[in-house]
């Protein structure tokens, strides 16, 4: 069925290319997918789908900017840094720092709320029964509700297969001290640190 699909596909783009005077078309025919490698190779010819962008997982600056956007209309709290946030998600797409906003505002929500049942039941036993609202000044997400929320979203590249993370930790490795100590000093402490370790 789905060859039969692409087929009627690539006749009907191959039609609309040109009118019947011999003049180029001008039917523009846009097309996504998730799964590149997966495309009939006629696909791709001239005439086709002969443009190709490719859209990767953001970098730091790259999820900066896009949480910049996400947080716009959000009342954020405290001290807050954006450029740490994206620090804390590496590997996350633009729909998983979507969860990770949304998350940090039901987190923020519980724990107003919480906050107020316990403010409550210590005025009254049958605080439960009478209507009650919360206080729209406290709820300003903090940099904590962003950091609980990271925890919570699993990015999309570790989740579709992308990457394997292996659950072997340093304490099962035995010996090797001299190598461990060179990773760390060549490649672990300069991703948590990448400033320290900049080239002047």
């Amino acid at each position: 069925m789905d060859k039969r699909i692409v087929t009627q596909l690539m006749i009907c783009m191959d039609a609309a290319s040109k009118h019947e005077d011999g003049k180029p078309g001008y039917v523009l025919v846009i097309g996504a997918t998730n799964r590149p490698d997966a495309l009939d190779r006629a696909l791709r010819r001239p005439g086709r789908f002969d443009r190709e962008i490719t859209l990767g997982v953001p970098d730091e600056n790259a999820r900066t900017k896009i949480l910049r956007v996400l947080t716009r209309n959000v009342k954020l709290g405290g001290a807050f840094d954006l450029v740490k946030v994206s620090k804390l998600t590496p590997g996350f797409v633009g729909t998983d720092l979507v969860s990770l906003v949304d998350n940090a505002g039901r987190l923020c929500m519980r724990r107003n709320i919480e906050a107020k049942e316990l403010e409550l039941s210590a005025q009254d036993e049958d605080w439960w029964k009478k209507p009650w609202t919360l206080d729209k000044a406290n709820l300003n997400i903090t940099m904590s509700d962003f950091e609980e929320a990271a925890k919570l979203v699993q990015p999309s590249s570790k989740r579709e297969g992308f990457t394997s993370i292996p659950d072997v930790k340093w304490e099962d490795i035995g010996g090797l001290d001299r190598l461990r100590m060179k990773f760390n000093e060549y490649i672990v402490n300069r991703i948590k640190d990448p400033v320290a370790y900049e080239v002047i």
